[in-house]
């Protein structure tokens, strides 16, 4: 069981260490990789065992269907059922795809002329690769963020990538600010600086205190 996410040299990415943590600090990074990726992983069988399960409500069925096929292939299957439903409270359905965006996806600003403020518009995006369509993890996100489209199929964007990719992705800074109010709570601290960064270039003055963490909230 692996996961990978890009970051500098030296410093192992926030979204790798707070994975490791959620699942009992078990597993370990390694990296870098050409120069930036780093993976977190296990070959642990009782602990791959254990996070498949702790994590298997919250799962698309991209995911489910891969680990059942491994665990089969390996001759062992746990007693998890592929279409039992995903868990479906607000807060755990916003957690999980603020979880989803700070792994996956990234923070931009664009626009027809960027040295001109008037036309700066800030942008997020999730890419996704997939041979079967649209990614479930895709469609589920944009249900529960309520806004943005999902474009592709994309010809893979790095010499390394196999398959078509697909994206959800909105513009605009009304947008983005509402999407990031939703995800806020959750986000690490590097998706906010990034947030913050572009909506400041299209205006100023982001209120650090309308956006605040689950710690903050509960003090």
């Amino acid at each position: 069981m692996a996961v990978s996410q890009g970051g500098d040299p030296g410093k192992p990415p926030l979204v790798l260490l707070g994975f490791r943590n959620a699942v009992g600090g078990v597993g370990n990074i390694t990296g870098p990789y050409r120069g930036y990726l780093f993976y977190w992983k296990t070959t642990r069988i009782q602990v791959i065992d254990a996070i498949a399960t702790a994590l298997w409500p919250f799962l698309g069925q991209e995911k489910r269907e891969q680990f059942l096929v491994v665990s089969r292939l390996a001759g062992k299957l746990l007693p998890l059922d592929l279409i039992a439903p995903r868990s479906q409270s607000d807060e755990t359905e916003r957690a999980w795809a603020a979880g989803f965006f700070d792994r996956e996806g990234s923070v931009g600003v664009g626009g027809d002329n960027f040295l001109r403020r008037a036309y700066r518009q800030p942008s997020m995006e999730i890419p996704q690769s997939s041979a079967q369509g649209i990614p479930d993890s895709l469609q589920h996100f944009q249900t529960v963020v309520g806004v943005g489209s999902i474009t592709g199929p994309h010809p893979p964007r790095n010499p390394w990538a196999r398959l078509p990719s697909y994206r959800w992705e909105v513009g605009g800074h009304r947008k983005v600010e509402a999407v990031a109010g939703l995800l806020w709570p959750w986000l690490g601290c590097v998706k906010r600086s990034q947030i913050e960064w572009a909506l400041s270039l299209v205006h100023e003055g982001l209120v650090r205190g309308a956006h605040k963490s689950v710690a903050d909230r509960e003090a």
